[in-house]
């Protein structure tokens, strides 16, 4: 009996360990590759590699919340596909090609947090994806957007740990300096979608998570106006 209830408690202990290490260390990891590695995300990225985008003059890259941006500008394409992280971003560009004298609009950064990568790290893998982004054309305007926050009614747990860290790379974005390639960079605020609490508005948000068909309008025309205007 006192070997079996010592078993019983070395393999409780092996369990909860590792599910600590799991959440600490493995998580981000094993989450990317399930995204990287199911049918929508492939179904996307093959779609995209048969696109020229030499002859692009807008180029929209993000996540999910990003998917349906759409500006109706000349020769415009939406290279965004859902589940995408920084570092997951970084390697699918590294093979692109980009003109000089183009628009980038950027909008990357919430499943860093949502899938439990670090604050550093994710500083770290912005700044190489966005020096990367950079260093691919001249003379072209980077918009890049500020992440928005996410709402408690969404399904995520920790959601003050997740507004909170969201807001430390916001003040990152407006402190970092790029190595621009002589680039034009302009950080963009969508102040409109966040409600007094500093929380996603839920009149935009049928989750809590992702932009509903209202707000994707709104943030269509906010883009189109800024792009055209510069």
């Amino acid at each position: 009996m006192k070997k079996f209830i010592r078993f019983v408690f070395y393999f409780s202990v092996s369990l909860f360990l590792g599910f600590i290490i799991y959440l600490c260390y493995l998580r981000p990891y094993h989450l990317e590759y399930e995204v990287k590695s199911s049918d929508r995300y492939q179904t996307k990225l093959n779609k995209i590699q048969n696109e020229n985008l030499y002859n692009c003059s807008l180029i929209l890259l993000g996540d999910s919340r990003f998917t349906k941006v759409k500006c109706d500008f000349l020769k415009e394409i939406n290279l965004s596909i859902g589940g995408e992280t920084s570092k997951t971003m970084y390697e699918r560009c590294k093979k692109y090609k980009f003109r000089d004298s183009i628009k980038v609009v950027l909008c990357i950064g919430l499943n860093d947090v949502l899938f439990s990568y670090k604050y550093k790290a994710i500083i770290k893998n912005m700044k190489l994806l966005i020096n990367q982004l950079l260093s691919k054309t001249y003379f072209s305007n980077f918009y890049i957007c500020k992440i928005l926050p996410i709402n408690s009614s969404g399904f995520f747990y920790k959601k003050n740990e997740v507004n909170y860290t969201i807001n430390k790379i916001n003040s990152f974005l407006d402190s970092i300096s790029f190595n621009r390639s002589n680039n034009k960079i302009d950080i963009i605020e969508f102040n409109e979608f966040i409600n007094i609490n500093d929380e996603l508005d839920m009149k935009y948000s049928d989750d809590g998570i992702h932009i509903n068909q209202n707000g994707i309008g709104i943030f269509n025309k906010y883009l189109r106006q800024k792009l055209k205007n510069e």
